[in-house]
């Protein structure tokens, strides 16, 4: 099979959605099957271009058998509805540029979002006569407009028309989580086109570090600290405001100390809030390298997953499957009906505590801190809960297997 992925994130891009993409295209290859990606350049979750792509324009590599073409896009300066849409059609008029030569495909696969990726796509299936596949990875609309960055306008109700004419043209339909079915089978997508296939872990290399690493020492943190970690993404979609206040409420409790690893838009802000109001237990971190990760994982005895109040069904936090697979408990303060706590009151692996309520979230973590035995118990249910459903080597199979299914 020979394969056009077209997409916003790829490695060495470390979070979100770029290791899924990059592990199933990798995956691919191995499997004798030719992959060509058109992208942009490393920036993500910094929202910078990476030193060593500083200044091109277009760029085509080889990473891992894969073929890569890299397209400029201008990166958005602060949040805001008309910097990511400007972002996200020059990402779509890229990748349309990058795929119109390169010979002949026989499939397409567009990740979403953004939804100007299945617009090139689909005009793209047109030119080379090949079916194409969504791979719905978030519900973009649905949560920019959940954390206020966009409104009900004639530019939503345009946006959802483009979104509907590039699942319209899809000979399939992939989804990360039920949840998203259920919407797009509410927008009219058929069933037959809609297939749940989750994105996946590697819990052995997860799995694979020890809390006696040295990372701890390495930050400052003393061996007898109770860390409280997020690992990801510092946007507007994880409000991390609420763990700021619930640190403050365990301001008096030293030995609990909240540890935030990452980047994002928001961070800067983050950190002024943590000074503004003098929070000794909170401390930040860039990101880990990805071999890095399992200590890091390991160094956590409570794991933190908070967003935004109002997001609901517009994601699944990629970091909820590496959290469970560290086989620690997780405390999750967002809507009940997101899939997050969906997904943590299935594994039974944590407590989910009302969103943007800093007093529960901090009781939470106090009643924790004080009981090592249902830690345990809640981090072992995690484990075992994507070892059963959301196994790597299981899903890549199954990928390839549904995509192999489109061309025949």
């Amino acid at each position: 099979m020979k394969l056009l992925v077209i997409g916003m994130n790829y490695a060495p891009e470390q979070t979100g959605i770029a290791p899924f993409t990059t592990e199933l295209c990798e995956h691919l290859t191995r499997r004798g099957h030719t992959v060509t990606v058109a992208t942009t350049f490393p920036h993500y979750p910094e929202w910078k271009t990476h030193e060593c792509y500083a200044g091109m324009f277009a760029h085509t590599e080889r990473r891992n058998g894969v073929t890569l073409k890299r397209k400029w896009v201008m990166l958005p300066r602060r949040a805001s509805a008309l910097g990511r849409v400007l972002y996200d059609t020059l990402l779509g008029l890229g990748a349309l540029l990058s795929g119109l030569p390169g010979g002949q495909y026989d499939l397409i696969l567009g990740v979403a979002p953004p939804i100007q990726v299945g617009v090139a796509a689909r005009l793209l299936a047109r030119r080379h006569g090949v079916p194409y596949v969504m791979w719905v990875q978030d519900l973009a609309l649905e949560a920019a407009m959940s954390v206020g960055m966009m409104r009900a306008s004639a530019l939503v109700r345009a946006a959802k028309r483009v979104e509907q004419w590039t699942y319209d043209g899809a000979a399939r339909v992939l989804v990360v989580a039920r949840s998203f079915m259920e919407n797009l089978a509410h927008k009219g997508v058929p069933d037959a086109k809609l297939r749940y296939l989750p994105d996946w872990v590697d819990a052995k290399f997860i799995g694979g570090g020890t809390n006696g690493n040295g990372f701890r020492r390495s930050v400052g943190l003393d061996d007898d600290s109770f860390v409280v970690l997020h690992s990801g993404n510092m946007g507007a979609k994880q409000q991390l405001q609420n763990v700021l206040n619930a640190a403050r409420e365990l301001g008096s409790q030293p030995n609990i100390a909240f540890v935030l690893v990452g980047e994002g838009s928001e961070k800067d802000g983050l950190i002024t809030h943590a000074r503004r109001d003098g929070l000794r237990n909170v401390l930040f971190l860039p990101l880990v390298p990805r071999d890095e990760l399992p200590h890091l994982m390991a160094t956590a005895d409570l794991l933190v997953l908070n967003q935004h109040p109002d997001m609901v069904e517009g994601v699944i936090p990629s970091k909820l499957l590496t959290y469970m697979a560290a086989a620690r408990p997780i405390v999750v303060a967002a809507h009940p009906d997101s899939e997050a706590a969906r997904q943590v009151q299935a594994a039974g692996c944590g407590v989910w505590v009302e969103p943007n309520q800093p007093k529960a979230l901090a009781h939470a973590v106090s009643e924790l801190a004080r009981d090592p035995a249902a830690r345990q118990r809640l981090g072992e249910r995690g484990r075992q809960f994507v070892g059963e459903y959301f196994s790597r080597e299981r899903l890549l199979r199954a990928y390839e297997t549904e995509l192999l299914s489109v061309t025949g």
